[in-house]
């Protein structure tokens, strides 16, 4: 059998294979890998070189392929879809397969937010599914274009990797499906610290029958200190690193010497898991210990290690030795020219040393800077200046401009690579009565991927109104509502009518034991004045204190309980009292949990055996303001949204709701005055709003409380923009 590398021959004469990964210097030399690649020389079947990893720039993966090719170990070629579009790959593809390398590992790559250059435009033409596709299509001898490669086809031992651990672990299979389907044909996993849970992923693979399909190389990452560990398990998302672990590397007197010996400990359980055919060690920093940890696995020596360079692996450097052949190739046919010349014209013969000594150099042209200097003065003002754009009126039109729909930049592509149809839908909540009843929820896809199913109710958008005069809005917010903030009624009056409202959140604050502790009275007051003044649904939002809250809004249930009025927040603490009003007046609420996927599910479980009916729930998930909390937020409303659309979780199936305007005004951001460095006070608060509002609808948010009105009317142009770029309008 002919193999196309190393790495395949390994794998397919039924050894488990060791691979590794190297990151190329952050300069430009070539020997910080060539040391590395020395240090590793017949320990591994073949590397990684990594390509930009963490949206780092460093020396390109190609380049750091073809110096370990000389140091005698066999490349895999990493290709992120970050930085290049689909031509600029295949062209990658074509030259890298040219030059010998036969390896390749398609991954999406981390977004530029994450490195160096943050300000940096992410391509993302493709996805890592999708790029293994256009590598298998390239191997059948055609470009993605569908026209025929007319020469050599590149034929990579095409790999792919995958996270175990990322919740939910069932999605986490059928994405590695998806990448076999496509044609990958080695996987690298993230790194395993969990057999437990691994052993789980494998035993589903396997089931599926990917194990058959695919060669599985579990990813390996030696501790070498408890910092490391400890930053892993809680900083790294789609990480799982079990406390034992952490409490080793913390004990331990010789932490190096205790990472060693955990790395062989796991390699010795993984590699009798069913379907596992080696291991992808990941050392970062310390290549040089992993030629111990493999001896004490028995993983050396490797075989076929003294054929680790193909035959057919061209290099091209111009040698000394061969650099001098030709210098005297060059001298004897000058000499020969010479002596051809003074036959002809009867000159004497000239020697060789009165000529000039051959060199072979390689001239660059001289740049014709003073030409250009001179070309463009010559040009007129009114020719340099750029050509007057058609006007473009509306949103719509320039969305029509710029925007290319899905079936045009996925031409090429099979279908079933881009589109995942939901097994799951979102319920629909409806709250308020009558024509101006407002129903969120009803998604059977993610947010704005109108093409993979229906997006549901449009999203929706309320402005907030406190039931006391507010002591902390900053200016460039209070101006809009001074005139109207002693009176709740005139204040939503205003934001309905003046602003747009498609609802009312009512705060009520006032009642807050730690501020004025005011009591049920208060607060029924209060939203008879609102309800008075709008015909919009309302939504009553307590004080964030479990025991006052339950105190008033059992209260205030007898004064909404005709009008079908959104409530809450309900919490754990005061789920059973409130879930009892909420069922006996049949009053749709506000189930919060704080920040956590597991609490959430909980609740709504809760609330369900109390008899709360999940149609009458929507979930606040405790959202954070731009910046670190918003991390979190949108992490745990992405995975709560996966689990109810591709894990089928009946418990999660509920809208979001997502109480943004407050948690972005008492930011200490949005209170600081205009100034040269931080901008124009108001335009700050504005955008820091909008972009936290459209972030979280990105997530799955789907009904939103603002309190700027500028915001509102920038969140809905831009999640108009949004839902009409998918191909649906609101």
């Amino acid at each position: 059998m002919k193999f196309r590398s190393n790495l395949e021959r390994v794998l397919k004469s039924g050894y488990m294979a060791i691979t590794c990964e190297l990151a190329p210097p952050k300069h430009a030399s070539l020997e910080p890998l060539k040391k590395k690649a020395r240090v590793l020389k017949g320990y591994v079947d073949a590397a990684n070189i990594t390509d930009c990893q963490v949206a780092m720039v460093r020396l390109s993966s190609l380049a750091g392929c073809l110096a370990i090719m000389l140091e005698g170990i066999e490349p895999i070629l990493q290709m992120t879809c970050r930085d290049r579009n689909r031509i600029a790959m295949q062209s990658d593809l074509l030259g890298a397969w040219a030059l010998g390398i036969r390896n390749l590992f398609c991954t999406t790559g981390d977004h530029p937010k994450f490195g160096n250059h943050p300000q940096a435009k992410p391509v993302f033409d493709l996805d890592s599914v999708q790029l293994v596709a256009m590598v298998n299509q390239l191997k059948q001898g055609r470009f993605l274009n569908g026209q025929e490669i007319k020469g050599e086809n590149p034929r990579f031992f095409i790999g792919a990797t995958e996270n175990p651990f990322a919740d939910p672990s069932e999605y986490r299979v059928r994405r590695l499906a998806k990448k076999i389907k496509a044609g990958a044909e080695f996987i690298q996993t993230q790194l395993v610290y969990d057999v437990t849970k691994f052993k789980q992923f494998m035993y589903i693979a396997h089931n599926e029958g990917l194990t058959e399909k695919a060669y599985i190389l579990a990813g390996i990452v030696p501790p070498k200190s408890f910092r490391m560990i400890d930053y892993i398990k809680s900083h790294l998302p789609g990480s799982c690193v079990p406390e034992d672990l952490v409490k080793r590397m913390r004990e331990a007197k010789d932490p190096l010497e205790e990472g060693i010996k955990i790395a062989v400990e796991l390699i010795e359980q993984i590699k009798e898991i069913p379907g596992v055919k080696g291991f992808h060690l990941m050392a970062i920093g310390w290549e040089e210990y992993l030629p111990e940890i493999l001896k004490k696995t028995g993983f050396y020596p490797r075989p076929f290690s003294q054929d680790l360079l193909p035959e057919d692996t061209k290099t091209f450097s111009l040698r000394e030795q061969e650099k001098k052949h030709l210098e005297e190739e060059i001298k004897n046919l000058k000499e020969h020219l010479l002596r051809l010349e003074s036959l002809i014209t009867g000159k004497k013969e000239i020697k060789e040393e009165d000529s000039e000594k051959v060199s072979i150099t390689i001239e660059t042209p001289k740049e014709k800077t003073t030409a250009v200097v001179e070309d463009l003065t010559k040009t007129s003002p009114s020719s340099l200046a750029p050509a007057k754009e058609e006007s473009l009126t509306g949103e719509k039109s320039r969305l029509k401009v710029l925007y290319r729909s899905l079936s045009e930049r996925a031409k090429g592509l099979p279908e079933d690579l881009y589109r995942e149809p939901a097994s799951g839908r979102i319920r629909e909540v409806v709250f308020g009565k009558g024509d101006k009843a407002l129903k969120v929820g009803g998604a059977e896809a993610l947010p704005f991927h109108s093409f993979e199913g229906s997006l549901g109710q449009p999203l929706r958008i309320a402005m907030e109104v406190l039931d006391v005069v507010p002591e902390d809005f900053p200016e460039v917010l209070a101006k809009y509502f001074k005139d109207v903030w002693d009176d709740p009624g005139s204040w939503a009056k205003k934001c309905v009518e003046e602003y747009g409202a498609e609802a009312i959140a009512v705060y009520l604050l006032g009642i807050d034991p730690n501020y004025l502790n005011l009591g049920a009275d208060h607060a029924k007051r209060v939203i008879e004045k609102v309800k008075k003044a709008v015909d919009v649904p309302l939504i009553i939002w307590g004080c964030d204190n479990a025991e006052k809250d339950t105190e008033v809004l059992r209260e205030v249930a007898e004064v909404i309980k005709d009008d079908n009025i959104l409530f809450g927040p309900i919490v754990e603490d005061n789920y059973r009292t409130l879930g009892a009003v909420a069922l006996g007046y049949q009053l749709p609420v506000i189930a919060q949990s704080p920040i956590d996927v597991n609490i959430a599910k909980q609740l709504n479980i809760l609330l369900e055996n109390l008899g709360v009916p999940l149609e009458k729930i929507i979930m606040d998930p405790s959202v954070g303001a731009l910046g670190y909390g918003l991390e979190y937020t949108y992490s745990v409303m992405e995975r709560i949204r996966l689990a109810a659309l591709y894990s089928n979780d009946v418990k999660l199936q509920n809208p979001f709701i997502c109480n943004v305007g407050r948690e972005v005004w008492k930011t200490k951001e949005t209170s600081l005055p205009s100034d040269e460095f931080m901008g124009e006070a108001e335009m700050r608060g504005v955008m820091m709003e909008v972009i936290t509002a459209v972030s979280l609808a990105l997530a799955g948010g789907e009904l939103f409380i603002l309190r700027h009105p500028k915001s509102l009317e920038l969140t809905k142009r831009v999640l108009n923009l949004l839902w009409t770029s998918s191909e649906q309008k609101p």
